[in-house]
């Protein structure tokens, strides 16, 4: 399921373009069983394993501070 948020998730690469700021659609962010992911951007937009950790590091604090949420159920 998409996630909510007040804005794309933007970070800056660390390793396949270092230097590179890069931001992530909030619809290609998923929450699945409590786990954030953007798997799928991260493969389309060629970014290495270092930059997908820093995807998933980054996405997993966000959810944990609340900033991303899956929407509530109607």
């Amino acid at each position: 399921m998409p996630v909510i948020g007040a804005s794309p998730v933007t970070f800056i690469s660390e390793s396949t373009s270092p230097g590179k700021q890069y931001q992530i659609p909030l619809s290609a962010i998923t929450i699945t069983s409590g786990t954030v992911s953007a798997s799928g951007w991260v493969t389309s937009m060629g970014l290495n394993s270092t930059d997908g950790t820093l995807v998933s590091t980054v996405l997993t604090s966000l959810l944990q501070q609340g900033l991303i949420a899956t929407p509530p159920s109607s």
